[in-house]
């Protein structure tokens, strides 16, 4: 019985680092190369999407703002701590194909990228609300 208890608590650790080993290396991050454009957010069909995720950084750091990275995840009912960075609850609509799961903080700064799932253009968000399209 202690046997399958290790052997399964070390499967649990192995999972957990790997994953976070993973979602780091899937975490975007902000090269000099990308420019942006701004639009008006009746143009972007991931708006709410991103205001949705903003919301949910901006609540979260509002609670403790020592965080340099939260996670955004749909598997989390209340935020709490996983794979060492808080993990606060986001799911987001059938317009966007994808919204950036790990949000680096700087300095109260951050960005957090959405893809529109009709368009296949790539908007960003900032802490201040201001929505533009991120160009290559």
């Amino acid at each position: 019985m202690k046997n399958n208890k290790v052997l399964t608590t070390g499967l649990g650790l192995l999972i957990a680092v790997t994953g976070a080993f993973g979602l780091t290396a899937c975490s975007s991050d902000d090269s000099a190369a990308e420019g942006s454009s701004e639009s008006t957010q009746a143009d972007v069909d991931v708006a709410e999407d991103l205001e949705n995720a903003r919301k949910a950084v901006a609540d979260a750091l509002a609670e403790d703002d020592s965080w340099a990275q939260i996670m955004l995840a749909s598997d989390v009912e209340a935020p709490t701590v996983k794979y060492g960075l808080l993990v606060v609850p986001y799911s987001f609509s059938e317009a966007a194909a994808r919204v950036q799961g790990t949000i680096t903080i700087t300095d109260g700064e951050y960005t957090i990228d959405a893809d529109s799932a009709a368009t296949e253009k790539t908007w960003q968000i900032d802490q201040d609300g201001t929505i533009t399209e991120v160009t290559e």
